[in-house]
This record gives structure tokens, C-alpha cells and sequence, in this order.
């Protein structure tokens, strides 16, 4: 029976390395940059149709014929088999990066690797998969959603607590589910693909090391459950011929830097942190419950927040709560926005972390303009009415 290629569409895949990647090695797990990930990708029968091979003598063990482009490398296109009932396929390529790394690895500088080859190959696909190690597969997500905000394609970010390689992965459902989510589902946005569900790219956090769960989004349900029957957000952005804005270049000097408030903190502990990085340009605040900071005159944390305010560095409170939500409220919560410090209202530390590099390499934007901006969602990222 010949397939209708008219109901394919076409992803591409950025390998990244991760665990989703990783084979066993002499030190333990480690991502490696060879054929084999492709090799059992090609191997398996809900990721590839034995159809599509015109020689049925491919085994595992057949050669790979992969094309560079640039330092990466770039797979033969497979084909999926039938991915529902309308005879849906989608044909996907792997383009890994020219270094594999473990994604506590993960910096803005493989940021702009990964949203140049997302933006340079816009108009090839219908959707993007980037296959990431999950440690800092939120925060990638997070950035994601800024540099590609309101483009009209799918843009999901997957990877595995188990490897492809090794017994009960996980990856292979997170990866199915990433290329019928990129490539059949009316979706548009930038997405976390992770145990039967589609998670707002700028709305998750990891949870958890150990459970196939990894992944949640406390403030905001999931957009996409792959259950049985597969249940869609009634505000589901849609696909769409919106192209990406213009790309952003982030900063890959270190601009934000992150502090966790303990009992005992200081206004000059904290000072000493911002000025040991000379191009911070930054500061998330991980503040107690709605986002309360030690306060009292004696310890000099107001003095120093103003300080750091009148030198054009951005301040953010979020909380250390595991569902966040920071408002100005309470009389500490009005005392910190009167000299310029902002709330983070329900954002997650990964969503105020990308936030604020994505704002900070924007150098037309004033000061005024990026506070201003933070305190606006876009994204989706926050709930500004957080505190009704």
C-alpha cells in the first residue's frame, strides 16, 4: 500500500548528548558521540518503518552514511510508522551537535548553538526536537520559549532518566511522543515532552532524579496529556506561518547571578557574591514563602539592594517554595518594590533565570525597559495576578 506523504510532516532533531544519549564507558554513563544512538534509533519498530528501507538486509550492524554540516553531523532522514488513525507519519533527521556533554554542562553558549540551528533551518521542518540531558532540560526549554516566542511551529525538549542503551528506557516513549507532538499535533510553542505529557516550556522545573516523572509544572497544568485518549489545553497555541522574531545572541559571559536567602544572610554577603562577577548584570533573590528577605537595619540587606538597583543591575525575588508565588502584598514585599526591586510572582527559578539573560543581552532595551518587561509576561511564564 502506498503511504499518502501528503500527511507527513517533517522534524529535525538536535542531539545534545545527555543521558537520553549516554552508553556505558569505562568511567560509568557518559554521553558519546557516535552512530550508536542512531543506529538504535533506526532498529526500532515504532520509530522507524521497515517499509520506508529499500533494502530489508538493514541491520544494526549496516553502515551510516552521515553528512557534515559545519562541526555537527547530520543522520539519514527515517521515516515513523502510522501514528494514529489518519495514517499520520512523520519523517525526522538527527543532527548532533559537534560535542555531546552531560547537560550540567549546558551554557548560554550551546543556548545560541542550539536556537541558530533552530532558526537557520526554520523554513526545512514543520517542527523541532532537541534532545537534551535532563538536569538542565528546563532551563533550556525556558530560554527556548523566549528566543521563539509566538513562532508558529512546535519546538519540544526531551530526553530520558534511563539511556536508549540500557534496559526499561524511558527514552523511547519521550522521544515517540516528542515526533507525534512536533510533527501531527496542531500545537505551536515551546514544549517539555516528558512521561505522556507536554509541559509549558516556560512553566516547568525538575522534580525528581529518580521517577519517569521527572518533570513538573506546579503553577500551571500540563497542555498536552498523551494518555489513552489524548486531552488538549483549551488555550492550546496553534500552529501557525508566524516566523521566530529576530534572534537574540545571549550573553555568554556570566550576566545572572543566583542567591539562596538563609537564615543569617547579609547585605554585604550578598554584595560580595555580585561584585565577584564583574559582568553580572542580574540577580535572582530566592526569597522565604511569598518572597520575604531579612530586612532588619542591622543587617544591611535594604541598603545593599538599593545599591545594587541605582547600579543598573536587575534584583528578582522568587521563592524557595515549591509552588511559587511572590506578591507584593505584605509592607516588606511594597518596601522592596518602592526602591526597585521586582517580584517574581509564581515564575520558576529556571523561567526567571532565562528571563533575565534573555532581557540583559537586549542592549537597546534601557534599564527602565527591561524592569518594565520582567514584570510583563511573555511567555506565558507568570501569573501577575498571582496574589488576588
Amino acid at each position: 500500500m502506498t503511504r499518502d506523504k501528503s500527511l507527513r510532516r517533517k522534524c529535525l532533531c538536535i542531539g545534545t548528548g545527555g543521558t537520553i544519549a549516554s552508553e556505558v564507558t569505562r568511567g560509568g554513563l557518559a554521553p558519546t558521540r557516535t552512530d550508536l544512538f542512531f543506529r538504535r534509533i533506526r532498529q526500532h519498530p515504532s520509530l522507524t518503518s521497515p517499509s520506508e528501507f529499500t533494502d530489508s538486509s538493514v541491520s544494526f550492524d549496516s553502515p551510516v552514511h552521515t553528512t557534515l554540516v559545519g562541526r555537527n553531523t547530520l543522520f539519514p532522514a527515517l521515516i515513523t510508522p502510522d501514528l494514529d488513525d489518519e495514517g499520520r507519519s512523520v519523517e525526522y533527521e538527527i543532527l548532533d551537535l559537534d560535542r555531546h556533554m552531560d547537560s550540567s554542562e549546558m551554557t548560554p553558549s550551546e543556548w545560541n548553538t542550539i536556537a541558530s540551528l533552530v532558526y537557520e533551518n526554520w523554513d526545512a521542518y514543520d517542527g523541532f526536537v532537541i534532545l537534551s540531558g535532563t538536569d538542565t532540560l528546563a532551563y533550556t526549554a525556558a530560554i527556548l520559549s523566549f528566543l521563539f516566542h509566538s513562532a508558529g511551529k512546535p519546538i519540544v525538549v526531551t530526553g530520558a532518566q534511563i539511556p536508549l542503551s540500557r534496559p526499561r528506557s524511558d527514552g523511547w516513549t519521550n522521544l515517540l511522543d516528542s515526533l507525534f507532538v512536533a510533527g501531527v499535533l496542531p500545537y505551536a510553542g515551546v514544549g517539555i515532552v516528558f512521561n505522556h505529557q507536554v509541559l509549558h516550556g516556560s512553566r516547568a522545573t525538575k522534580t525528581s532524579p529518580n521517577l519517569f516523572a521527572a518533570f513538573t509544572s506546579p503553577c500551571v497544568p500540563a497542555l498536552i496529556n498523551l494518555n489513552v485518549k489524548i486531552t488538549l489545553d483549551t488555550a492550546l497555541p496553534l500552529r501557525s506561518t508566524t516566523p521566530p522574531p529576530p534572534l537574540i545572541h545571549l550573553h555568554s559571559d556570566p550576566t545572572v547571578v543566583a542567591v539562596h536567602i538563609y537564615p543569617g544572610m547579609t547585605g554585604s554577603l550578598l554584595e560580595a557574591q555580585v561584585d565577584a562577577v564583574p559582568t553580572c548584570r542580574a540577580i535572582i533573590l530566592s526569597a522565604y514563602g511569598s518572597g520575604n528577605l531579612p530586612l532588619d537595619e542591622k543587617n544591611g540587606m535594604l541598603v545593599s539592594l538599593k545599591r545594587l538597583v541605582e547600579r543598573e543591575v536587575l534584583v528578582v525575588v522568587i521563592s524557595q517554595c515549591a509552588i511559587p508565588n511572590v506578591y507584593p502584598l505584605y509592607a516588606q514585599g511594597r518596601t522592596l518594590l518602592s526602591i526597585g526591586v521586582l517580584p517574581g510572582y509564581d515564575l520558576t527559578h529556571e523561567a526567571a533565570f532565562a528571563k533575565l539573560i534573555w532581557l540583559v543581552s537586549q542592549p537597546k532595551l534601557t534599564f527602565k525597559e527591561k524592569q518594565e518587561l520582567f514584570e510583563t509576561p511573555v511567555v506565558g511564564e507568570m501569573s501577575v495576578d498571582s496574589g488576588v
